[in-house]
C-alpha cells in the first residue's frame, strides 16, 4: 500500500478511529438494548398506544401468540379486571423483538370476536333450534356457522330465511336478522360486509378505539379483506413505532459515544496533530485501517426495532450469551484501538513544583492529557487546553454519533479520491 499524502494519511486515521469507536458504540448500544430489553418494551408501548382498550390490549399482550408480556392470562375468554388489564400493559416484557402483522391480525380478530358471534345471532338461533326437523332448519344452521366463521354469506342466509315454507318461522327469522341488521346499521357498516367482528366490537368500552376499529373495518366485506386493512394499520403503527425506536437509540449513541470520548479522552484534535507530526504512526494507522477494511465486518444495527427476518423469542440463557459475545466483541475493539498507539487516556500528574517558565518543562504544561493542566489556575495554559480539549471531544463525540456505516464509506470514498487502496 503506497500512500503519498500525509494529508489523506491523517485523514484515514482519524476516520479509521471513527469507524472504531462507532462499531464500539454500537456494540454497547446490543448490550444495553438487550439486557434492559429495549426493543420489547417499544413493541408493548407501541402495541399500547394502538389498541386504546385496556382489556383488549391486555389479551393481545398476554396471548400466547403474541407472548409479549409475563402474565398468567392465557385464555382469550378469561375475565379480567381493570387492575389486572393496567398490570398487564405495565408489567414486565419477554425479550420480544418482532410480531409478526399476520399473527398479530389473527390474535386481535380472534380476541374481538371471541363468543360473542353466538349474542350476535342467539335470537336467530334460537328460532332455528325452535323448527321442525328438515332441509330448511339444517340449511339456517350451515349458513349461521358459515357466517360466524367466515364473515361472509349473509346475503346467502337472507334468501334461505325468505324461502323457508312455514310463515311463523319465517316472520319470526326475518324480524330475527333485521334486529341484526338494525345493529349493523348503528355501527355504520354496509350490511353485507364483515359481520362476524361486529359483535366483538360491541364489547369493546373505549370509544376511540372502537370508532378506530369500525373506520378500518368499514370498507372490508370479507375476512381476507379486513385481514388486509388491520395489517395495513397494524404495519402503520408498527412503523411509527421504529422511527420512535431509532430515535431513542440516536440519542443514546450520543450519550455513549460522549461517554466514550471522556472514558477515552479520544481528542479528535489530539489525534490529528499526533498522526500529522509522526510520520511512521500515520503509515500505521493507515495499515490497520487497509486490513480493517478488507475483512467481511457486520455490524447488527441497533436502531432497527425488529431484525430483517422473524427470530424465535431467546430464553433466560440464550439471552445471557446474546450479551456476553457482545461484551467479548467490544473488548476486541477496544484492544484493537489500544493497539494502534494513539494519545488515548488521561494522565494526572500534579506540577505545583515545576518551574513554569523554564523553556525545558513547557511540554509538561502543555499536555492536554494530565487532568492538572486542565484544571482552571493551576497551569498558566489552561484556559487555552481546556477550550481545545472540549473542541476535540465534542467533534469526537458528534462523529461517532454518525455510526460505523457511515465512516466505513467515508473512509473508502476518500481513500479512491487519494488514490489509495482500501478494500471494497
Amino acid at each position: 500500500m503506497s500512500i503519498d499524502s500525509p494529508i489523506i494519511q491523517v485523514i484515514i486515521g482519524l476516520v479509521f478511529v471513527y469507524v472504531l469507536l462507532s462499531i464500539l458504540v454500537s456494540q454497547i448500544n446490543n448490550i444495553v438494548a438487550s439486557f434492559l430489553k429495549l426493543r420489547a418494551n417499544h413493541l408493548r408501548d407501541g402495541i399500547n398506544d394502538l389498541i386504546q382498550d385496556p382489556i383488549l390490549r391486555a389479551r393481545v399482550l398476554s396471548h400466547p401468540l403474541i407472548n409479549l408480556v409475563r402474565d398468567e392470562v392465557s385464555l382469550p375468554n378469561q375475565r379480567l379486571t381493570d387492575d389486572q388489564a393496567a398490570r398487564i400493559a405495565t408489567g414486565p416484557v419477554n425479550p420480544i423483538n418482532y410480531i409478526d402483522p399476520a399473527t398479530f391480525v389473527n390474535v386481535l380478530m380472534n380476541v374481538i370476536r371471541v363468543s360473542q358471534d353466538k349474542d350476535l345471532f342467539a335470537a336467530l338461533l334460537t328460532i332455528v333450534d325452535g323448527m321442525p326437523s328438515g332441509p330448511d332448519r339444517r340449511r339456517l344452521r350451515l349458513a349461521i356457522v358459515n357466517v360466524t366463521e367466515t364473515g361472509t354469506g349473509v346475503s346467502e342466509l337472507r334468501e334461505l330465511i325468505a324461502s323457508v315454507q312455514d310463515p311463523v318461522y319465517r316472520s319470526a327469522l326475518i324480524e330475527a336478522m333485521a334486529q341484526i341488521d338494525a345493529l349493523i346499521g348503528r355501527i355504520g357498516l354496509e350490511r353485507d360486509s364483515v359481520i362476524s367482528l361486529i359483535a366483538g366490537l360491541r364489547s369493546i368500552k373505549n370509544p376511540y378505539f372502537r370508532k378506530v376499529m369500525e373506520t378500518v373495518l368499514s370498507t372490508s366485506r370479507t375476512l381476507e379483506e379486513a385481514e388486509q386493512q388491520l395489517t395495513s394499520w397494524f404495519n402503520d403503527g408498527m412503523a411509527r413505532v421504529s422511527d420512535a425506536f431509532s430515535r431513542y437509540m440516536g440519542l443514546l449513541s450520543l450519550g455513549v459515544g460522549l461517554l466514550l470520548a471522556l472514558v477515552l479522552n479520544a481528542d479528535s484534535l489530539q489525534i490529528a496533530r499526533a498522526l500529522w507530526s509522526d510520520p511512521a504512526l500515520r503509515f500505521t494507522v493507515a495499515t490497520s485501517a487497509q486490513n480493517l477494511t478488507q475483512q467481511p465486518i457486520v455490524v447488527e444495527s441497533p436502531l432497527r426495532i425488529a431484525p430483517a427476518a422473524p427470530q424465535p423469542t431467546p430464553d433466560t440463557g440464550e439471552l445471557i450469551t446474546e450479551i456476553a459475545n457482545n461484551l467479548t466483541a467490544a473488548q476486541s475493539t477496544v484492544d484493537l484501538l489500544v493497539g494502534l498507539n494513539l494519545p488515548l487516556g488521561w494522565q494526572f500528574q500534579p506540577l505545583h513544583d515545576v518551574d513554569a517558565s523554564a523553556p525545558a518543562n513547557a511540554s509538561l504544561f502543555n499536555n492536554s492529557n494530565n487532568l492538572w493542566n486542565l484544571i482552571p489556575f493551576l497551569s498558566p495554559n489552561w484556559f487555552s487546553l481546556l477550550l481545545t480539549k472540549l473542541i476535540g471531544l465534542a467533534v469526537t463525540t458528534v462523529a461517532i454519533a454518525q455510526g460505523a456505516p457511515f465512516w466505513f464509506n467515508v473512509l473508502n470514498r476518500i481513500a479512491r479520491g487519494g488514490g489509495v487502496s482500501l478494500g471494497k
